[in-house]
């Protein structure tokens, strides 16, 4: 009975307590509304789908009991009520859910955390390498090795040259400028730096569309927060207080956006940020040992490397700037319901993740591989290779540009293009000229110190240029063609012209031209005539030209019978000094230079039909004619056009619009063809004036484009034949020489430079001896480099077979 009494009391506690949490939450439902405060809205609104806001509140609120039930009473439900919904959480998984969740949030904010540094002071901005103290050690004493070096390369160059060696000067001006170099090297160095965080800064102002924020003052979880949230992140205290991990994990997609978030993006571009400056710092401190070994070497090699890598490092950290400013843009767009993410309705974190692989697999090619390169060649930084690749591209890109030029009909474009072309060439040439510039370089120091007889004992020859004209290249120029015209005739009847210009006013008249020997006595016998006469007799004597009319006409017979010539008389009609012959082709003459003549010759042209003729090449007026009327819809004068016995008329009245159509239809693309003269060669311009001097080829000498340099000319396709003929027979007998910075004048004979003393009588300006001396010996020095790898090649089985054969031949077995 007692246990029976403690169950009815213990349920009735339950159903009280039931009841009363009932009411509790019945009353609090009807009379407070969720309202969230105005931190939380803004949360909710920057946040993509969040599952969880940021709490503002300072704990839970106090449970609400009734006046008739016990304090102990309400204990035991509270803990009844937690132990019921410790076991729902229990059966439903989130209870194993939050502290999974819980778990590695606390064990991703642990991780990530010693990365915030990194991120503060070299992600969106370059570190101030002059700024930091084991930079400035390190640097200050190579600095110091490198100017002790230098100043010592100065001195030795500068008694040789006081010693007579002048030709050492080029040497010695190398020698200063790297002294002054490897002085600055660090100054310049940081200028680099802080002209690209200054660039940095202006782009993230521009992108993100803030002022007044410090970009260099955040720190690494505002960086990384920013990314998710927007410019919240950045200005907004309301997420202060959450960590990282929360942030992230109280977006839509949670623990999966969390741990990619942290492999994908954080921890690949912290092992960026960190070999970025520790490659600025390596580089800086180091920077002046390059130098000096390309002064004492004359391998420019290391200093193009080292400026490419340098360059990349500094562009690495632009572009990862750039990729967080974007993001950050779109989460601020996407949290106002606006840009691109918001129409999709993806968050702009999945597109960050993704590009974040995109961005890595572009700084393997842009950044990582050149740097591994670079570091097996830590010598010369693999200078070579970068120029070659940058000859390489250039050569594409002015393949690209000429096919643009020709595609606008640009001249000027496709002459540029060629020029980039040729100077791509020149760059895969010195890259191969640099991989031997060391051996160059002191093969020429000592070919100066022992006059020449180095290169006799290393047997260095010397040629002439393998191609005397080499082909650069062609332009296709649209050349129009310039229409000629012939006079303006009228296409009418001599009846239908006397009727039509008789209503106009025009009188039949007479027009006499009358011989230079017979003008004085013409006018004394019309001086003659009776007065009612005289408004139908015009006389000029200065010109000759007598017109009757009337009642006049009856004079010509007259005139003939007194012995004046009357051959060259013309029947026609005639107005205030406008004339048109109708004996012959009717065509309109202006006898007098007035207003009134200009007036009565255009009431000719607007009362008759005036046809002008289109001088086009024997066989062309037929074709145009018929391929214009296929066009009449487009050009109604096209209906009046005349086609007479090959010959085509134009219509007066569309004169102008006619011959800018057939100017365009007979446009044609000719073609000019660029020649590059013999490398460094200055005989060019001499060659030209000479042409033009003796006449020889003197038309040749106007068509032809000589560069202002002499290395290349363009010749118009229809003179390429005459002008190899004429440049042949310009070398033909001449002899080429080259002149040294001493003055000396060198002519190759037998292969061995012979100084000449003078330049020759009829000889050929080749240009810089030095230059051809470098380049000889860059000849030799591949020939010798592509012998010794011919003979470390292993022979093969078939080849030593072969080489077997002949001596086997013969032989008695």
């Amino acid at each position: 009975m007692r246990q029976r009494f403690r169950v009815l009391v213990v349920l009735l506690l339950l159903m009280l307590g039931f009841t009363n949490n009932l009411l509790t939450v019945t009353v609090q439902a009807s009379t407070n509304q969720p309202i969230l405060n105005q931190a939380d809205a803004k949360i909710a609104s920057a946040m993509p789908i969040p599952t969880t806001a940021p709490s503002t509140s300072g704990g839970t609120s106090e449970r609400e009991t009734s006046w008739y039930i016990p304090s102990w009473v309400d204990d035991m439900i509270q803990k009844v009520d937690d132990m019921i919904q410790s076991f729902k959480d229990l059966m439903s998984g989130k209870l194993i859910k939050d502290a999974i969740e819980g778990l590695i949030v606390l064990l991703v904010d642990e991780l990530m955390s010693p990365l915030y540094d990194a991120f503060a002071k070299s992600y969106l901005f370059t570190p101030q390498i002059a700024e930091i103290a084991m930079v400035q050690s390190g640097w200050s004493l190579f600095m110091i090795i490198g100017l002790v070096l230098l100043f010592i390369g100065i001195s030795w160059l500068t008694f040789k040259i006081i010693q007579g060696k002048k030709d050492l000067g080029s040497l010695l001006k190398v020698f200063l400028v790297c002294f002054v170099a490897t002085y600055f090297s660090l100054t310049a160095l940081n200028i680099a730096n802080v002209g690209i965080n200054w660039i940095s800064s202006k782009m993230f102002e521009g992108i993100i569309g803030t002022s007044g924020i410090t970009y260099e003052g955040l720190d690494g979880q505002q960086i990384l927060k920013a990314m998710i949230v927007g410019a919240d992140g950045i200005t907004d205290a309301a997420y202060a207080a959450q960590t990282l991990g929360e942030l992230t994990v109280s977006t839509s997609g949670g623990i999966f956006n969390l741990l990619s978030y942290l492999l994908l993006v954080v921890l690949p571009l912290y092992l960026v940020a960190v070999i970025k400056t520790l490659v600025l710092i390596f580089m800086a401190i180091l920077v002046n040992l390059w130098i000096t070994q390309s002064a004492y070497t004359g391998k420019m090699e290391t200093l193009l490397g080292f400026a490419n890598l340098y360059l990349r490092t500094l562009l690495v950290g632009l572009v990862c700037g750039l990729h967080w400013a974007i993001f950050v843009k779109m989460q601020t767009d996407y949290g106002e319901g606006e840009g691109f993410c918001a129409a999709l309705g993806i968050p702009p974190i999945i597109f960050a993740i993704l590009s974040a692989l995109a961005l890595l697999v572009f700084f393997f090619f842009f950044w990582l591989k050149p740097l591994i390169k670079a570091v097996q060649h830590p010598v010369s930084l693999n200078g070579a290779q970068v120029l070659d690749s940058m000859g390489r591209w250039g050569e594409r890109s002015s393949t690209s540009l000429d096919s643009i030029g020709k595609r606008m009909g640009s001249e000027g474009v496709q002459k540029k293009a060629l020029s980039m072309q040729d100077a791509s060439k020149r760059m895969q040439q010195a890259a191969d000229r640099m991989r031997t510039q060391r051996s160059v370089g002191k093969d020429k120091l000592v070919s100066t110190l022992s006059g020449g007889l180095s290169e006799s004992v290393q047997g260095i020859a010397y040629h002439e240029p393998d191609e005397w004209l080499q082909e650069g290249g062609q332009i296709h120029v649209e050349a129009l063609h310039e229409l000629a015209l012939g006079e303006s005739e009228i296409k009418s009847s001599a009846l239908n012209i006397s009727e039509v210009l008789g209503d106009e006013g025009f009188r039949s008249v007479s027009l006499l031209k009358a011989p230079v020997a017979q003008r004085k006595l013409l006018t004394e016998k019309l001086s003659t005539l009776k007065k009612e006469y005289q408004e139908d007799v015009q006389w000029d004597e200065r010109t000759g030209e007598l017109i009757l009319a009337g009642p006049t006409l009856d004079m010509l017979p007259q005139l003939e019978q007194e012995g004046f010539d009357i051959s060259a008389v013309r029947e026609g009609m005639y107005k205030d000094g406008a004339f048109v012959d109708l004996n012959n082709t009717p065509k309109i003459s202006m006898l007098t230079d007035s207003s009134e003549a200009e007036h009565a010759a255009e009431q000719i042209k607007e009362a008759l039909p005036l046809y002008t003729q289109a001088k086009l090449p024997q066989g062309k007026a037929s074709s145009a004619y018929h391929a214009l009327q296929e066009r009449a819809d487009e050009y109604p004068w096209v209906k009046e056009l005349l086609l007479e016995q090959d010959v085509l008329w134009l219509p007066d009245g569309d004169l102008e619009e006619a011959t800018e159509v057939l100017e365009g239809m007979m446009a044609q693309t000719t073609r000019k063809i660029r020649y590059n003269f013999p490398r460094h060669s200055q005989f060019a311009a001499n060659m030209l004036e000479s042409w033009e001097r003796t006449g020889t080829s003197e038309g040749l000498a106007e068509v032809l484009e000589l560069s202002n340099d002499e290395s290349h000319v363009y010749v118009p396709e229809e003179h390429l034949n005459e002008f190899q003929k004429a440049y042949d027979q310009y070398r033909k007998g001449r002899t080429p020489y080259w002149r040294a910075k001493d003055g000396a004048v060198y002519v190759i004979k037998d292969r061995v430079p012979v100084n000449f003393g003078q330049p020759p009588l009829d000889g050929l300006d080749m240009g810089s001896f030095e230059k051809l001396q470098k380049d000889m010996m860059h000849r030799h020095e591949q020939k010798q480099i592509k012998e010794n790898l011919d003979a470390k090649l292993p022979v093969s089985p078939t080849k030593s077979k072969a080489s077997e054969k002949p001596a086997n031949k013969g032989q008695v077995k």
